[in-house]
């Protein structure tokens, strides 16, 4: 899927449950995470429903935390994972793959 396909399905409220960005190219994966990051939630929401992570911060429990949790003002929770490149391996990695099979 490319990033226009993304967008324009992100402004149709045309949401999945989980965008895994990855490439080569960052332009691309900065301009889908920062479309999400603006336009998904209404601004009195982001406070509550919006959490951002940076991957040398976090590692895969707290990721998956808080993707399990529900949303408190609007009908999406949104994470994002920032440079998670960097996120820290423990072994815990099973986590994430089993909530990516069932998110």
């Amino acid at each position: 899927m490319d990033a226009n396909k993304i967008i324009a399905d992100i402004k149709n409220r045309k949401l999945l449950p989980v965008y895994l960005l990855h490439g080569e190219e960052p332009y691309y994966i900065d301009l889908i995470s920062d479309y999400i990051e603006e336009h998904v939630l209404e601004e009195a929401h982001k406070g509550f429903d919006q959490t951002i992570l940076y991957g040398k911060d976090t590692d895969f429990v707290t990721l998956v935390n808080a993707a399990k949790r529900y949303p408190m003002l609007g009908e999406y929770q949104v994470i994002i994972v920032k440079e998670a490149q960097n996120l820290k391996w423990k072994g815990d990695d099973d986590l994430l793959l089993a909530y990516l099979e069932n998110p």
